[in-house]
């Protein structure tokens, strides 16, 4: 008798326990169930009521444009930050020019009040070439290590003019200057343009050296108190570069250094004259200039009237290096009659490569926005590094590179 008992209760164990398991799954359908059910219904109240609950974004205004693409990568245009890792060259590394004489002015300066002077200045301008003595050499720098300005983090992206609508200036029989001095190169048809212009070179003659090693076009912009001017830029344009001369220019940070014989608004007009004259003298061969900081000196209606004489009567272009975005000097050209360029973006702003060829990218935008497009690198390790990966894809990626000769021509509309 105790085996039947035994199976018995067996079975009612077997029985009770599946009666428990389905006890338990009933209880997790239910509870998936209710979630599911409890999640949909706050979905879809928040759906519902979120413009109650939420702000209404205003659409823009019909005479508002929508926000550029570029201005969400950006500070807002206007400010001004030092860089993550700014230009800062040690006594070992620099190399000036030792024959320098700091021109000394032969006028009281010139006292400015709250405003530049816009009034016109009532001599006309005429060519003249300044002969200066360098052989008395120069005390040391009062400085054990030159700085590069704060760098604008803006992007800068003009308005793209119709072809229709520009005014091409006349062609004349001799081609002017610059474009005798233009590196020949015939842009990718077709394609948007690239000029990447590398600024501050011959101070530091490795970093230099390596810049112009570079495949090209490029456009390498030399400061004229460098040493060996003549030895470096010559090996600038056997590598296939054009050239620039980085005309040094005040700074809106009186404690940055930027060099002798530098232009600044205190000058008087003959003394801003003679530092002018100096400095395009330095070495031959290149098509124009662009500033070496001048964040003051740029937005100085008087300097910029006095260098944009110069540089038309000497048939050179002008490329706005933009380190203040209240620069007057693409106004000023276009108002004398100089060829002119503006910058877009700084790639180099923090010195590592990855960061620059983030920069090279949003240059890449800009390119294909408006067709062609100008980025100003400096002479760093992260920028070189950065260059020499980006370069050799450029025509890959559907871009023409070429100097900036080329980028003023079509600004003109010429090409």
């Amino acid at each position: 008798m105790a085996a039947p008992t035994k199976k018995r209760n067996n079975r009612k164990k077997k029985k009770s326990a599946k009666s428990r398991t389905k006890s338990r799954k009933k209880g997790l359908n239910y509870t998936l169930m209710s979630t599911v059910l409890i999640v949909g219904a706050l979905a879809y109240g928040g759906f519902y009521y979120k413009d109650k609950l939420l702000p209404k974004e205003k659409p823009p205004a019909a005479n508002q444009e929508a926000l550029a693409w570029y201005k969400e990568h950006t500070q807002p245009i206007g400010m001004i930050r030092m860089p993550d890792a700014p230009l800062m060259l040690t006594d070992s590394e620099i190399e000036i020019d030792t024959t320098i004489v700091e021109l000394t002015p032969k006028k009281r300066p010139v006292t400015l009040g709250p405003q530049y002077s816009t009034a016109p200045s009532t001599a006309a301008p005429s060519p003249r070439v300044a002969h200066v003595d360098l052989s008395t050499k120069p005390t040391a720098p009062k400085n054990t290590a030159f700085y590069e300005e704060a760098l604008p983090q803006d992007i800068y992206t003009p308005k793209v003019i119709p072809k229709a609508t520009r005014t091409a200036p006349s062609r004349t029989a001799e081609q002017p200057r610059w474009m005798k001095y233009a590196l020949k190169v015939a842009p990718l048809q077709n394609k948007p343009m690239i000029a990447v212009v590398i600024d501050d070179l011959g101070l530091d003659k490795r970093r230099t050296e390596q810049t112009l090693k570079l495949p090209g076009p490029m456009t390498m912009a030399f400061i004229p108190y460098s040493k060996n001017l003549h030895s470096q830029t010559s090996y600038a344009r056997r590598r296939g570069h054009e050239l620039l001369l980085h005309l040094p220019m005040e700074p809106l940070n009186k404690n940055v250094n930027a060099g002798p014989n530098h232009l600044h608004g205190r000058l008087a007009r003959e003394d801003l004259l003679d530092r002018i004259h100096w400095n395009l003298e330095r070495f031959d061969g290149y098509v124009g200039v662009n500033n070496h900081m001048g964040s003051r000196a740029t937005t100085n209606r008087t300097v910029m009237k006095a260098l944009m004489a110069e540089l038309r009567n000497r048939e050179m272009l002008f490329l706005d290096s933009r380190t203040n975005s209240k620069s007057v000097g693409a106004r000023m050209a276009s108002q004398e009659g100089v060829p002119f360029a503006e910058r877009n973006v700084f790639l180099d702003n923090v010195n590592e490569k990855s960061a620059v060829l983030k920069q090279l990218n949003l240059l890449e935008k800009v390119s294909r926005k408006t067709g062609f497009a100008v980025g100003i690198g400096h002479p760093r390790d992260g920028t070189i590094e950065a260059l020499r990966e980006w370069l050799p894809l450029a025509e890959a990626k559907g871009f023409s590179l070429v100097p900036i000769s080329q980028i003023v021509l079509k600004n003109q509309g010429l090409s």
